[in-house]
């Protein structure tokens, strides 16, 4: 099977929530089979930012409820949306 790409925007819980730190512990332990392949900020509204990120994973079923179930693990992540789906 092929790989997937998601890129996922990230909104944090508050406007303290250090991006770049969120970042680096979302990377440090990702499920088995997903990767961070890019990660980056970007504006949302009146001066408030969320984080723009491209994960990999295999293009098998239970992999995206696993990405989702992860991300859901952390309290500086208020919500999330996905912005777009390929496969690479």
């Amino acid at each position: 099977m092929g790989k997937v790409l998601m890129l996922i925007k990230i909104m944090p819980a508050d406007e303290n929530v250090d991006l770049d730190e969120l970042s680096n512990k979302i990377s440090k332990n990702l499920p088995n089979g997903i990767e961070l392949r890019e990660s980056r900020k970007e504006p949302l509204a009146f001066g408030a930012e969320c984080l723009l990120v491209a994960f990999t994973m295999p293009d098998e079923e239970g992999y995206v409820c696993v990405l989702e179930d992860y991300l859901r693990s952390f309290p500086e992540i208020q919500e999330f949306v996905t912005e777009f789906v390929t496969r690479v």
